[in-house]
């Protein structure tokens, strides 16, 4: 297999045995998968599909080498440096009215050819394109699991996001997209939004998922990428709220005995602090959270010098 330097140095190879094993990759893309499946909030279960390290460190190499003079579009909030879920929701704080959509199948839709197109959009060149394309795809899909497919996304979807932008200005309303997940808000949502969302993405060959769309009116509830913007101003969910207090309640209710209940948690402590880091995040003058945090957090301490002084005494 003969291929240029600036490949080379693109996909990290170095050696004759990086070479074999690339070509492998691309005679058998399947073959350096491991899939798995984990279950949906929604429902059902998606299937994970990672790429064992050979595969995945030449991924790796691509992203590092490839991706950073490349900006996805601004109204992108997923995999992008500085922008998260939380920033994607308070774009459409001030919306009377809301308009959330789901592409459906989102990474398997995005095929080989629009990641090369993608490419070569955006200045890289043919064999560039090419190899990339053969290396991030798995049946003709990007899949979930390898570190490329996010960006790749992005890339992909960035002429949409400016069409979508477009038709959001001409109806006076904010947009914003959080991976497959699709937001417009406004003072007024044209009751045929959705229709126009749609046509514009079957030009590209993505399609919505309707069940999941959603069209929220002035004073009905409103969540957005798991972020309530109700009140006018970003919050963690009331149904959030309620059921960290619950879990809260429990650990303090049986602090001193833990390692003796029948269904514990060894993991208990990072969890809670790990859900109490999120309400932080959304509401950082929470005042509940902080204590709370500061607390289980002094327990989390105590609990592994506890487990130290019983593992050594095992010991001695």
């Amino acid at each position: 297999m003969q291929i240029d330097s600036h490949v080379h140095m693109l996909l990290g190879i170095s050696t004759e045995e990086d070479l074999s094993v690339l070509s492998r990759i691309i005679a058998s893309p399947s073959s350096f998968y491991r899939e798995f499946k984990i279950p949906k909030k929604s429902g059902g279960t998606r299937t994970i599909s990672s790429p064992y390290p050979s595969l995945a460190i030449i991924q790796s190499n691509i992203l590092n080498n490839l991706f950073l003079p490349f900006e996805a579009n601004s109204s992108a909030y997923a995999y992008v440096k500085g922008k998260n879920a939380i920033d994607h929701a308070r774009i459409h704080v001030n919306g009377r009215e809301l308009l959330k959509l789901d592409i459906k199948d989102f990474f398997p839709s995005i095929s080989r050819q629009m990641v090369f197109e993608a490419l070569q959009r955006n200045g890289a060149k043919a064999d560039v394109c090419f190899y990339t394309s053969l290396i991030c795809i798995l049946d003709n899909g990007l899949p979930q699991g390898a570190c490329t497919s996010p960006a790749l996304s992005n890339l992909v979807f960035s002429p949409i996001d400016v069409r979508l932008t477009g038709l959001a200005n001409f109806f006076g309303l904010k947009y914003s997209r959080y991976a497959d997940d699709l937001a417009f808000s406004g003072e007024f949502i044209p009751r045929d939004l959705a229709s126009l969302v749609g046509e514009i993405l079957l030009e590209y060959d993505f399609h919505l998922n309707n069940k999941k769309t959603q069209l929220k009116l002035a004073g009905r509830k409103k969540i957005v990428t798991g972020v309530s913007i109700s009140s006018g101003q970003v919050r963690a969910p009331k149904s959030f709220k309620r059921k960290l207090r619950a879990q809260i309640y429990e650990l303090e209710k049986n602090i001193g005995s833990l390692a003796r209940l029948p269904d514990f948690d060894p993991l208990i402590y990072e969890r809670l602090i790990g859900r109490i880091n999120y309400l932080l995040q959304i509401e950082p003058e929470n005042n509940y959270a902080k204590l709370k945090k500061a607390y289980l957090s002094k327990c989390h301490q105590d609990f592994l010098g506890l487990v130290d002084e019983q593992i050594i005494s095992e010991f001695v």
